[in-house]
């Protein structure tokens, strides 16, 4: 049996269902305006068509209109009230639906309230047609004003001016296009100008279409303002003016957690680095300011445990990303004493390598991690460019240590430097040293680990409420609870495996990589550097530190728990000490310098060739034509003519000391001098000097 208040689709009519009893069944159509409630002749026979699916039940189209809440004291409520006094007491009355009854009803309705019969049953109608509730009477005021539809212009839409004179600008479909046009130009871009700049651009647009027109018949700003809120979607406008980075980043909703793709500890890393807001000082000289250091942070999604960091001068790339990698694998009690900080195992139970890695694209983007994802089968993940959000745990975690630190260290970076009205140089303020600096971010870091409350943490349905929502406490839940995933490897397997690595070829001189010789006890004894070829192969791949060119590292059968530790030969001995990217910047100085050289050679050279050819060409000038001798003469006393020309030689070149001039006599000048005085030795000129004092002794 049919309920009352269903739709009943018949044909292409719907009808409400407003009385049913297993004999009667009064229908009213909701969709004409003329419609009165009409019994069905057989009402066995329309359930049998809905079985059949010839006729269907249908969603009743006014249900949002029986569910809206009006607003208290407003005209729609107060309309709604009027009409239900009026029939409140018809529709509660069942005879209301014969057609017998329902004129005197009617009529007591219409003495009773002073209103019209057209008025009672156009209530009673709209009651029947949409939901028989008190909201069913609710005027359609959604409808009025034609929202979202344009209107025809004919004349100027809108109040009349009392300010401006004249008439203002109809909005034509032509003044539209201009519209779009300065819109789309100027403010739907990236760097979107303002919407006043864009209505700048109409009035240009306007005056080359139209011709000059008076200042006040051309479009409004207002105008302008009013076409851009009917035909864009605010989000519409936000994406075209926001670049697409930054609209990912920072504006993009957010329907999900980093936490739903986690299985447990060890799952999945972030990793990311950021240059720290302080400067520091020189351990050697603490008067030299070195700079901000760069601190990288790996963070275990599933529990916000900091697993690994890094923390030198380095700056972000594949080298630093490999020591905090490197460090998330390392035994955490032995890397904290080596700044005097002493832990247990239990406050830092980290040392493994994880199911998958999120970090940015240059860092572990390429060849250099192939070794990471072939050899521990961990899962690289690369977040787009300019997606910080991507990280935002590890993101948020760098903002929280650096507030730690920051109100009690000196040579914080503060802002622009300025240098005028006495500005402070911050930077003269450094004190602290790399290893001091270590040490505050260590303690923050266990700090973090043991105490912080992670108050947004996305939970999980099994997680009991007792539970802390603490990294090392979430840590050893999801170890008890969950898919441990963390992978446990030797340090200094892993500190190799993810050194870079490139093929060095062999020769009797060494093992050559990037130009650099290098030897070792191991090659030698195989007999690779004999000049006497005995089967050295060719090349061979080696693993090296950038950070370091003493040594490189050879894997012989491929294993990194098998390697032969190469050392800088004396043949590339200007390189030692160096690390790769001094070396690399040697060479390139180097290769220039030659290139130079070679260059000013081959100028030289062609100088040279000239000279040669202009001697060559006057020798040959010089030539006599003819001598009158045979060939055979001509050759045969060159010896006899060599021994000539060769005693001439002698005598030109043998030396002879050159022709010594008679001395001329020198003019004797006489000296004048006193007849008394025969002595001609120097003065005593103690007297002189000492006066009385020599005539005391």
């Amino acid at each position: 049996m049919l309920q009352v208040n269903q739709i009943v689709e018949i044909g292409e009519s719907y009808h409400r269902v407003l009385w049913s009893s297993p004999h009667t069944l009064i229908l009213i159509d909701i969709n004409d305006t003329k419609a009165f409630p009409v019994p069905h002749d057989d009402p066995e026979s329309l359930l049998h068509l809905i079985a059949s699916e010839d006729v269907r039940v249908a969603d009743d189209p006014h249900l949002s209109l029986t569910m809206a809440t009006v607003e208290a004291g407003s005209k729609a409520e107060e309309i709604r009230d009027r009409g239900w006094r009026i029939i409140s007491d018809l529709v509660n009355d069942p005879s209301i639906l014969s057609p017998q009854s329902r004129g005197p009803l009617v009529e007591l309705a219409v003495q009773k309230h002073s209103t019209t019969k057209q008025t009672v049953y156009r209530l009673l109608r709209r009651y029947w047609q949409r939901g028989m509730t008190q909201n069913a009477l609710l005027p359609d005021y959604h409808k009025s004003g034609g929202a979202g539809r344009k209107r025809k212009q004919i004349t100027k839409l809108g109040r009349p001016r009392v300010v401006l004179v004249g008439i203002g600008c109809v909005i034509t479909p032509d003044v539209e296009r201009l519209c779009r046009i300065a819109i789309e130009e100027v403010f739907l871009k990236k760097k979107g100008r303002s919407l006043k700049k864009a209505y700048l651009k109409l009035l240009n647009l306007y005056k080359a279409s139209f011709g000059d027109v008076p200042s006040h018949e051309v479009p409004t700003y207002r105008q302008l303002s009013h076409f851009y809120r009917r035909e864009y979607h605010p989000t519409e406008a936000l994406i075209k003016r926001t670049p697409k980075h930054v609209f990912n980043k920072d504006i993009r909703p957010l329907i999900s957690t980093s936490t739903v793709e986690t299985l447990g500890p060890g799952s999945r890393f972030q990793i990311d680095a950021t240059i720290a807001d302080v400067y520091l000082v020189s351990a050697a000289n603490k008067r030299r300011i070195v700079g901000r250091p760069v601190v990288y942070i790996i963070i275990d999604v599933f529990s916000r445990l900091v697993v690994g960091v890094y923390i030198g001068f380095e700056g972000p790339s594949y080298v630093s990303a490999m020591q905090g990698l490197a460090n998330a694998a390392e035994n955490k009690v032995e890397y904290c004493k080596r700044f005097d900080i002493e832990i247990s195992p239990d406050q830092w139970p980290v040392a493994g390598i994880p199911d998958a890695i999120l970090a940015d694209r240059g860092e572990l983007l390429g060849h250099q991690i192939e070794a990471l994802v072939s050899r521990f089968n961990v899962r690289v993940e690369n977040a787009a460019a300019y997606r910080g959000d991507a990280k935002g745990i590890v993101e948020r975690y760098f903002r929280t240590v650096q507030e730690q630190f920051k109100p009690y260290v000196e040579g914080v970076v503060e802002g622009p430097i300025s240098k005028k009205r006495g500005g402070k140089d911050y930077r003269l303020s450094a004190n602290l040293t790399i290893d001091a600096f270590t040490r505050i971010i260590l303690h923050s870091v266990i700090w973090h680990n043991q105490n912080r409350v992670i108050e947004d943490y996305d939970r999980d349905v099994d997680m009991p409420d007792d539970l802390p929502s603490i990294p090392i406490e979430l840590w050893k839940w999801g170890l008890a609870n969950k898919t441990g995933r963390l992978r446990s490897f030797p340090h200094e397997t892993v500190a190799l495996s993810l050194l870079p690595r490139k093929r060095a070829t062999i020769s009797d001189l060494g093992i050559n990589l990037f130009g650099l010789f290098y030897t070792c006890k191991e090659a030698l004894a195989a007999g690779w550097f004999h000049r006497a070829n005995t089967g050295r192969p060719g090349s061979v791949m080696a693993s090296y530190d950038p950070r370091r060119a003493n040594q490189i590292y050879i894997l012989p059968e491929g294993n990194p728990t098998n390697y032969w530790v190469c050392d800088l030969s004396d043949r590339s001995r200007r390189f030692r000490d160096m690390n790769f990217w001094e070396v690399w910047r040697k060479q390139k100085s180097e290769r220039a310098t030659q290139a130079k050289a070679k260059a000013d050679a081959n100028m030289s050279e062609a100088d040279l060739d000239a000279t040669i050819e202009e001697i060559a060409r006057d020798a040959q000038e010089k030539r006599p034509k003819s001598t009158g001798e045979s060939k055979a003469a001509r050759t045969r006393n060159i010896r006899e003519n060599r021994t000539a020309e060769k005693d001439l030689e002698r005598a030109a070149t043998a030396f002879a000391p050159p022709k010594r001039s008679k001395p001329k006599s020198a003019n004797v000048v006489p000296l004048k001098t006193d007849p008394s005085c025969s002595d001609f030795r120097f003065p005593d000129m103690v007297e002189t000097l000492f006066g009385d004092d020599a005539d005391d002794e």
